[in-house]
């Protein structure tokens, strides 16, 4: 951004909304949320089970149902095991409206998210 002219003058915040952009954490957490829609639909080698927790459903008899596609964190003492990609994606994925988690595709999801966090 420093080689942008007529910027020199402005903080960082203010570069970004002239330009449109993001802070390199909300990029951040696109990308997570990309790859762990990536994870939950299968399109890693990786089953979503050895990496993230569920919410089991309480009224199945089938102990593998899932209520939804809401994780759980796993319960940590160390902030190494805190901030691990599994817990850091947590939150966020289960604020996500069903829909955004549902998209047809990785394309589809990663518009509905820029609309959803108001990008477009």
């Amino acid at each position: 951004m420093r080689l942008i002219c007529n910027l020199g003058e402005k903080n960082y915040e203010e570069k970004l909304k002239e330009l449109g952009l993001q802070t390199l954490e909300e990029r951040r957490l696109r990308g997570d949320l990309i790859e762990t829609y990536k994870y939950m639909h299968g399109y890693n080698d990786t089953d979503p089970n050895d990496l993230f927790n569920f919410v089991r459903d309480r009224h199945s008899k089938d102990t593998r149902s899932y209520a939804n596609d809401n994780l759980v964190p796993e319960k940590t003492n160390l902030n190494i095991r805190k901030y691990f990609y599994s817990n850091r994606v947590t939150g966020t994925w289960n604020d996500l409206p069903t829909e955004i988690k549902e998209s047809v595709s990785v394309n589809t999801f990663k518009n509905n998210y820029d609309m959803y966090i108001g990008l477009r």
